[in-house]
């Protein structure tokens, strides 16, 4: 047997939960606290649950539910990053606002008794010499001007700041103010804190249609029958095929399927975040990962030929890894967008629809800052002037663009 064939495909997420987490997460099965919330959320991942709690906090009386189990798509499968300085410069401008906004709420949230997700701030080491080009400085220099926190390195500073590095390494960019966190213990405690709120959350019930009249929703039909609600969000990832007769068109989502692989629990390897070929990072819990790819499609089945590649490159750049097994891999379906930016707006054509999807490769990052001014939104009436670079109707004339990696 190969020593990348995985032994288990579930993500490493879900295997390093503590038995009281686990309760956590199942617990919602077994609620509907509101047949008649004032908001009802679709979609049980970071996001979904991340509008749920900021709405709690404002007062509304809310009902999340889940066709699958909760994180079940993205959300329990993606690298858990939280690199604003790192992904900002690859989207229009309009996302930094959002980035930074989120990555402070989830530093504060992580100051609150419930919610306990690993948070650090341990910084992401750039290494990828064909992705910086031929001058770390200049690069470095350039974001700075932008507003980015980066500084270029050089060999005795990569060896200082990840001695486990080969090397030979000359020069790199470091983004000190990078975090990392959990995922699923993020769901977690959302769950937990959510569920304190009065959030009533239920798992295995999955939206099938609407009920509309004279531009508003009326109900929404579930399989476990009709909910009423005030107002309906939609957080269900890359597949929004329950709105098609009422939403026209829908926004362009894509299904981009990723693949992850990691190690059993080792020594101390890493502190932070390095970026080579691929990302490596090591969780608390001593697991190294690695990954992902980018690929349009819905493949939920790792790829065998890529995990090789991945462990490969993991060795290459990490020598300590030579002989270690990489017997874990997963893949995850991330919604995509033709310009790589979420659609958080409220419907053009239902005025009590709202959208909160498409979050591609930064659903992590970004959930908090979403629920927090969605929420605002629906509370107040008054869209948020951060998410007006995310409206829906903004792909009216780009929708046929090529996925933007």
């Amino acid at each position: 047997m190969n020593r990348e064939t995985p032994l288990a495909t579930d993500s490493v997420w879900f295997a390093t939960l503590t038995p009281a987490e686990q309760a956590v997460l199942a617990c919602p099965e077994r609620q509907i606290a509101h047949r008649t919330p004032d908001v009802l959320v679709v979609g049980g991942g970071l996001v979904g649950l991340a509008i749920g709690y900021f709405l709690a906090e404002r007062g509304a009386k809310v009902q999340v539910i889940e066709g699958k189990r909760l994180a079940s798509g993205a959300s329990g499968a993606n690298a858990g990053g939280i690199w604003p300085n790192d992904q900002g410069p690859l989207h229009p401008s309009g996302f930094h606002a959002l980035a930074f906004l989120s990555r402070d709420l989830w530093g504060r949230l992580s100051l609150r008794p419930e919610f306990d997700f690993d948070w650090r701030v341990n910084g992401l080491l750039n290494v990828n010499a064909e992705r910086i080009g031929p001058s770390a400085a200049e690069v470095a220099a350039r974001l700075q001007e932008l507003g980015y926190a980066v500084q270029g390195v050089d060999a005795e500073q990569i060896a200082r700041l990840e001695p486990a590095l080969r090397s030979g390494l000359t020069y790199g960019l470091h983004l000190p103010s990078e975090a990392h966190l959990h995922p699923v213990k993020a769901v977690v405690s959302l769950v937990r804190a959510s569920c304190r709120r009065g959030v009533g959350i239920k798992v295995g019930v999955a939206a099938t249609g609407l009920q509309l009249r004279q531009g508003r929703i009326t109900g929404v039909e579930t399989t476990a029958g009709p909910i009423e609600a005030r107002h309906v969000v939609a957080a269900t990832g890359w597949s929004a095929a329950w709105l098609g007769k009422v939403i026209s068109p829908l926004p362009p989502l894509r299904a981009v399927s990723g693949q992850l692989i990691s190690t059993p629990p080792l020594p101390p390897l890493l502190k932070g975040t390095v970026a080579g070929q691929f990302l490596v990072f090591q969780l608390r819990s001593g697991e190294v990962v690695t990954g992902p790819d980018v690929v349009e499609s819905d493949r939920l089945t790792p790829d065998p030929a890529l995990s090789v590649q991945f462990a490969d490159a993991a060795r290459e750049l990490i020598p300590a890894l030579r002989d270690v097994p990489f017997d874990r891999a997963w893949c995850g379906i991330r919604p995509g967008t033709p310009d790589g930016l979420p659609v958080i707006d409220r419907a053009a054509n239902v005025e009590n629809l709202w959208l909160a999807c498409g979050h591609f490769k930064n659903g992590v990052l970004l959930a908090p800052g979403t629920g927090k001014l969605l929420a605002d939104w629906i509370v107040t009436g008054t869209r948020p002037e951060e998410l007006l670079p995310f409206a829906a109707d903004r792909f009216n004339s780009a929708s046929r663009l090529p996925l933007r990696e």
